[in-house]
């Protein structure tokens, strides 16, 4: 069910910021700072390309709207879900 999906992809956000967060990259003293959008509902993935045996995927879909602004509103350090 979606809200199970939520929880857990709350908990790997967690976990993510715990591992990742102000992480040394080794170079010149760079570090990892991040934030993360949470959007939820269903996707459409499309795998295009070919040409040369490349390929991208696409997703598509509500879910990408709501991370686009979760994202945005998330601080450095911080996690929003969409309340979708």
């Amino acid at each position: 069910p979606l809200q199970l999906a939520c929880l857990r992809a709350s908990a790997c956000c967690i976990e993510i910021h715990k591992r990742l967060y102000n992480f040394h990259v080794g170079e010149g003293g760079v570090r990892l700072m991040l934030h993360i959008g949470v959007g939820a509902g269903n996707v459409t993935i499309l795998r295009v390309g070919g040409v040369r045996n490349r390929f991208e995927y696409v997703l598509a879909g509500a879910p990408m709207a709501q991370i686009a602004i979760a994202q945005l509103l998330a601080g450095s350090g911080e996690t929003v879900l969409s309340p979708q």
